[in-house]
């Protein structure tokens, strides 16, 4: 029977992120001491199978377990809890990476009908509930090109450099107590009584999270929304219209106000991810997609 290579092609990038992330793990240094010790629940907490083209009946599909995460805090940095740490968040990452990638292509495709006029009602309702899990404001008479623009800014996947580093520094390579207690990787905070999980010196407090797994999505949604990371989702724009794979070090350089120590808190972000070589993990979960816009991010007029 002829193998038809198309209908894999979308999978190849899932696969080759597969074998990079076992080539590596092989290449790294044999455990010594209590890394040894360490073992993995074999006990999957969920298992997902995902569609590369949104359908339940694709052939083609990515497989996701998820299994607990180990305890960081008794490997000691000599015997490799930097190593476990990347080994166990990678994969949610690039979990995570390919839900948004699926919504993003079919944020393309429907953009291609909406120049059409062809959107059907259940598209436009899609749409809709994208926007408003991404909130993109729609205006009373529909879509238009703002729409687009901000739609397609927002919706994208997160360089696992950025992820990493932040989430190392934020948790001490996932030994802080926040990591331990609460699954919060990246120092997310809420601002109601009781939310979460109380702070030193902080007035709000950290919320808490069911998995390490809903963490990376709160983080990754904050950096796809909120209006104090615009400059990053306009460097991650840049990135692809340049025809590159969007850079964690470059996303890095604008998150300004991601700590109130702004400046150093970049300028240790990129020590991080240099002194870790974390750069080396971008695009090794990243799908092939042409871009439609090229327009910079803007902000619809309110309908009054």
């Amino acid at each position: 029977m002829t193998t038809c290579w198309r209908c894999w092609a979308p999978a190849m990038p899932y696969v080759a992120v597969g074998f990079a992330l076992l080539a590596w793990w092989f290449a790294l240094p044999a455990p010594r001491g209590d890394l040894a010790l360490i073992s993995f629940d074999s006990a999957p907490i969920s298992q997902e199978t995902i569609a590369l083209d949104g359908s339940e009946n694709d052939e083609v599909a990515l497989t996701v377990t998820l299994v607990p995460a180990p305890n960081f805090a008794s490997i000691s940095l000599s015997d490799g809890r930097k190593q476990v740490f990347v080994a166990s968040l990678l994969p949610l990452i690039s979990h995570e990476n390919a839900r948004i990638a699926l919504k993003r292509k079919e944020a393309v495709r429907l953009y291609a009908l909406w120049q059409k006029g062809k959107l059907s009602l259940e598209q436009k309702e899609w749409l809709v509930d994208v926007a408003t899990d991404y909130e993109v404001e729609v205006e009373r008479k529909g879509f238009n090109l703002a729409f687009w623009q901000n739609l397609l800014h927002r919706v994208d996947g997160v360089p696992p450099s950025l992820v990493l580093t932040q989430a190392a520094i934020e948790t001490g390579w996932g030994t802080s107590r926040l990591a331990k207690d609460a699954n919060n990787f990246f120092g997310i905070m809420c601002f109601k009584a009781g939310c979460g999980v109380k702070g030193v010196n902080t007035l709000g407090e950290f919320r808490r999270f069911e998995s390490a797994q809903d963490s990376v999505s709160a983080y990754m949604r904050i950096l796809n929304t909120k209006g104090a990371y615009r400059a990053a989702r306009m460097e991650r724009m840049r990135n692809r219209l340049l025809g590159d794979v969007p850079s964690g070090l470059n996303l890095a350089k604008t998150l300004l106000n991601y700590s109130e120590l702004g400046q150093r808190y970049v300028n240790f972000l990129i020590k991080i991810m240099h002194e870790n070589q974390l750069e080396d993990y971008d695009g090794a979960d990243s799908t092939v997609m042409v871009e439609v816009m090229t327009a910079t991010e803007v902000t619809p007029k309110k309908v009054k």
